[in-house]
């Protein structure tokens, strides 16, 4: 009897407890999307992996904006926007994170992204790096990419949310995955957008110049 009660008390729990919409994380057709389908608030975000805005915004807010995607009021699409050299092998990174990580991943380069773009800025001033850099330029992108991670860390950062040096290599060389970014910035362009951060909400632009901003909107 005590143990079909017990039984009973577990269920009623397990049954009781919210869902964390968070850990829903689809790929869209031009970037990546966390939250409830029906969520009354969709917020869009244009943005480049090595935008300082960026990563103010993403410092600031990213934690009370995933605490309103994990209840399902808010659902949030992130949409690469490029702007600087390391951005394409940056955002290929991404796209081939593990999909249940790749928010998180985001988020953790976000917090160190001064410390990527200073030793790629490093690697510029040496002589010696700068040659290796501007011979893999001539090979194509997926060549220079491969040491843009090299010289920046890249591939370090991927390794703790899941993605293995092997598979980043392959990754930004990916014709594929090159293909797919080019359509997301035809899509960005097309869309107005020509600077990061750029949000919209509900499909309208949000004009917001700082993150306190950002979260009074969503209340």
């Amino acid at each position: 009897m005590k143990l079909v009660l017990l039984l009973g008390i577990a269920v009623a729990i397990t049954a009781a407890a919210p869902r964390d919409w968070s850990r829903t994380v689809v790929n869209t057709a031009i970037g990546w999307r966390t939250g409830q389908a029906a969520a009354p608030l969709k917020l869009v975000e244009y943005a480049s992996l090595n935008c300082s805005h960026c990563a103010h915004f993403s410092q600031a807010a990213d934690e009370q904006i995933m605490a309103q995607v994990k209840t399902g009021r808010v659902q949030f699409e992130y949409r690469p926007y490029l702007i600087f050299p390391h951005d394409v092998a940056a955002t290929l990174v991404v796209r081939c994170i593990p999909t249940s990580h790749r928010f998180a991943f985001i988020q953790d380069y976000y917090r160190n992204s001064e410390a990527i773009t200073e030793r790629l800025r490093g690697a510029m001033a040496d002589a010696t790096r700068r040659a290796a850099l501007d011979a893999a330029k001539v090979q194509g992108v997926g060549a220079f990419n491969r040491q843009v991670v090299a010289v920046t860390g890249m591939g370090t950062l991927a390794a703790r949310h899941g993605l293995t040096p092997v598979a980043a290599n392959r990754c930004v060389a990916d014709p594929a995955g090159l293909s797919w970014l080019q359509k997301t910035q035809a899509a960005a362009k097309a869309a107005g957008v020509s600077g990061t951060p750029t949000y919209r909400l509900n499909g309208q632009p949000l004009n917001v110049r700082s993150p306190e901003q950002l979260l009074a909107a969503l209340k």
